[in-house]
């Protein structure tokens, strides 16, 4: 399957997105204890292609995610 956006193509393949679903569960994990789970993320990103933009806005939404979340859980307590 090739993504196309912004004149950008990527080929996108069934290991390339094993391996990021197995980075994403480790780095969720990671994440929940300790924080810093884009320490591992963007790297993880980087090293299969993405470009640098992008790997930082889905960085940037996992966090604000998380956050809306935890603010969630927090006031229904």
């Amino acid at each position: 399957m090739t993504l196309r956006l912004l004149n950008l193509t990527m080929e996108v393949t069934l290991t390339l997105v094993l391996l990021c679903c197995f980075a994403f569960f480790i780095t969720s994990f990671i994440d929940s204890i300790a924080g810093g789970g884009g320490l591992i993320t963007i790297p993880t990103l980087l090293i299969l292609g993405v470009p640098a933009h992008y790997c930082l806005g889905s960085t940037k939404l996992a966090s604000m995610c998380g956050t809306i979340v935890a603010f969630l859980h927090f006031l229904s307590e």
